[in-house]
């Protein structure tokens, strides 16, 4: 029996426009199909915002798609760089996790090539996420 390969999808952002961050985001976007491909799962999709901080959702569309997508069945796993370029908002970073545990959804950080693990990292991504916010 052949097992099918995880869908995977990938979320990336940068907060501003400037040159130095665009080649951020496509040096981003690589890696993360680059995190993709190691683990041998199957890219399905990518959700990319460009000069978009993290801060708030409202004008991040590919983030709210990515959002609405959690239960919709179209991925297995999130992989995203850090914790602070999916989220800097503690609320809406809880409101994603939740979701995600909600829908059995894998969320996987490269830059540490960890994926989250609710009952172990709940209470360190708080904090990180509460960091993430007052440094923004």
């Amino acid at each position: 029996m052949v097992q099918e390969k995880l869908r995977a999808v990938f979320y990336a952002r940068v907060s501003t426009e400037e040159e130095r961050q665009l080649n951020a985001l496509e040096k981003q976007v690589a890696e993360c199909k680059d995190a993709v491909l190691q683990k041998g799962w199957k890219l399905v999709d990518q959700y990319v915002d460009e000069g978009k901080s993290g801060t708030q959702i409202k004008r991040r569309d590919e983030y709210r798609r990515l959002f609405e997508d959690l239960e919709n069945d179209k991925f297995d796993i999130v992989v995203i760089k850090s914790q602070d370029r999916l989220q800097r908002n503690t609320l809406d970073w809880y409101l994603f996790v939740d979701n995600l545990v909600k829908n059995n959804l894998k969320l996987f950080m490269y830059l540490d090539n960890k994926f989250f693990i609710p009952s172990e990292d709940a209470l360190i991504t708080g904090i990180k996420a509460i960091l993430a916010e007052e440094y923004s």
